[in-house]
């Protein structure tokens, strides 16, 4: 009576066929991983929160020494903008934000927050331009504090929080509504290198996208305090 070989492979033992297969068992665990972790990483580098109109991602912008930095760039929504342009909202704390979820899971998953502070080319009545930029610069201060103030309170763990001063934007010389010169913006830094400087990392940044994004043109050659070699940071 003939028999039937079976197609299953000879093992010499029972140990080597288990190991075989367990090792194809953790492959497959080990390929479902990295896909669920490849979704999870495209997800949140995708999801824009209803509070932000730009949003975009700049990776491997370099110092001069060539550590890298890779940052999240978010501008917000004129509803956000609003909230700043008035004295009084700044003093008093009268128009604080409420984040919504979206906007703190972006916020809690950086590795550092950059608040952004701006003043428009309004200066105060009776004084000289100099006087008067000056006074606008520490307006664009104050501002950048009150955007750290408020990411704080959105964030559930410790994430370290700069302030940037940009600065009171240039004369234009044109009567015109100055509200877009206030722009809110928020920079995540998503990873970085050990010895990264932040501040040439993030210049580099800016330059190498302002061709297709015109608001970081604006934001390095408009304000008074950006045109400079080194950044302008809020202790």
């Amino acid at each position: 009576m003939a028999t039937t070989e079976s197609n299953e492979p000879r093992w010499s033992s029972r140990t080597q066929a288990f190991m075989w297969k367990a090792s194809g068992v953790g492959l497959i665990a080990f390929s479902g991983w990295l896909t669920y972790a490849t979704f999870v990483e495209v997800r949140r580098l995708t999801l824009t929160p209803p509070e932000v109109a730009g949003d975009l991602v700049v990776r491997d912008a370099a110092d001069r020494l060539g550590h890298r930095a890779s940052f999240r760039i978010l501008l917000f929504t004129d509803e956000f903008r609003w909230r700043l342009n008035s004295f009084a909202s700044l003093e008093n704390g009268s128009a604080r934000p409420q984040f919504t979820p979206e906007m703190k899971a972006v916020l809690n998953d950086a590795q550092e927050i950059i608040c952004v502070g701006t003043s428009s080319e309004e200066l105060p009545a009776g004084v000289s331009p100099d006087q008067g930029r000056r006074q606008e610069e520490r307006r664009a201060a104050r501002r950048a504090e009150q955007i750290a103030v408020w990411v704080r309170s959105a964030l559930s763990k410790p994430i370290p929080v700069r302030k940037l001063n940009i600065g009171h934007h240039a004369p234009t010389g044109r009567t015109r509504d100055t509200s877009d010169q206030r722009r809110v913006v928020i920079i995540l830094v998503l990873d970085h290198d050990n010895d990264t400087k932040i501040d040439e990392a993030l210049r580099a940044a800016m330059s190498r996208e302002s061709g297709r994004t015109p608001i970081f043109d604006s934001l390095l050659t408009q304000y008074s305090l950006a045109s400079s070699r080194k950044f302008s940071w809020i202790p």
